[in-house]
């Protein structure tokens, strides 16, 4: 089970729907800063890319003109001498996928509350941008929301459980 605080990513999502068109990587970051959330490391650019809160660490991204914002939720780092690493990239990632699923349920049933929540289908080239072995995927007000498990090169980077928020105009 991934154990995090889904109240700040509902409240994130929700953040994100109203956020002004077009998305721009600054005005992104200006508007979660307003919300609460804080500048993680250093800050190089004219607006932090990296923001924390309530244990939460998210990326304000644009991938080739594809704004969006990204959160780790949960990050299994590669090392061949554990058994769960091992087991997971031998075996399709069926523990990470199971986690995920759950998280999925759970975080749904919490937009749920406040949002119309509509599932659909992944909306993005993930051979472009992304490197998904599982999504889940929903339409709330005017963004996709994706909480995917991914895993980049199982030879040195981590399996991780994410949680991406993309302007509708762009997916």
């Amino acid at each position: 089970m991934i154990d995090i605080d889904l109240e700040s990513l509902r409240e994130l999502v929700g953040l994100a729907a109203q956020f002004e068109r077009p998305w721009g990587e600054e005005r992104i970051s200006a508007e979660l800063l307003a919300s609460g959330w804080e500048p993680v490391g250093s800050v190089s650019l004219p607006h932090p890319q990296r923001l924390g809160k309530n244990g939460l660490l998210l990326g304000v991204e644009c991938d080739e003109d594809l704004p969006y914002v990204g959160v780790t939720l949960k990050e299994w780092e590669p090392d061949w001498d554990s058994a769960d690493y091992v087991r997971a990239v031998t075996e399709g990632y069926e523990d990470q996928i199971r986690d995920a699923q759950e998280l999925a349920g759970r975080f749904s049933a919490l937009l749920g509350e406040i949002f119309s929540v509509e599932p659909e289908d992944l909306i993005l080239d993930t051979e472009e941008f992304f490197y998904f072995v599982h999504t889940d995927c929903w339409k709330v007000g005017n963004v996709h929301v994706v909480l995917a498990v991914e895993h980049l090169d199982r030879s040195d980077t981590a399996i991780t459980v994410s949680l991406y928020v993309i302007d509708e105009s762009r997916g």
